[in-house]
């Protein structure tokens, strides 16, 4: 599971204030299917437009400049979080954590259980 981190400091930011609670609602929600999905805070529009005034709300994310209004490399509209990587881990950070754990968890199986078990005296 990654997680969407929201600085503590977030409802005082002048940005958040001037886009409004449905535009942060907007945010918020696809700040963590982003995360979820693992798009480096790539949202497309498709995502956006499903959502009950989503365009509006996006429209006012991009104004404030929490999103920026992009085309990807498959030449889909969409947005990206305002710097993302300041925050939130990068799909190739999490891809790397989740592989180091899986070989964690795989040499536990194969040696620790035998090894790294406590000892207790029968008795």
């Amino acid at each position: 599971m990654t997680w969407f981190k929201v600085d503590d400091t977030l409802a005082a930011h002048p940005k958040v204030n001037r886009a409004g609670l449905a535009a942060m609602g907007l945010w918020v929600l696809a700040g963590s299917w982003s995360s979820q999905q693992l798009t480096d805070g790539y949202v497309p529009l498709w995502f956006v437009t499903r959502l009950e005034g989503g365009r509006r709300a996006a429209d006012r994310l991009v104004k404030v400049g929490l999103w920026h209004e992009v085309v990807n490399e498959d030449g889909e509209l969409g947005f990206t979080f305002h710097e993302w990587e300041q925050a939130n881990p990068t799909r190739d950070a999490v891809v790397t954590r989740r592989e180091m754990a899986r070989e964690r968890v795989a040499r536990w199986r194969t040696n620790g259980a035998r090894t790294n078990s406590p000892t207790r005296p029968d008795p």
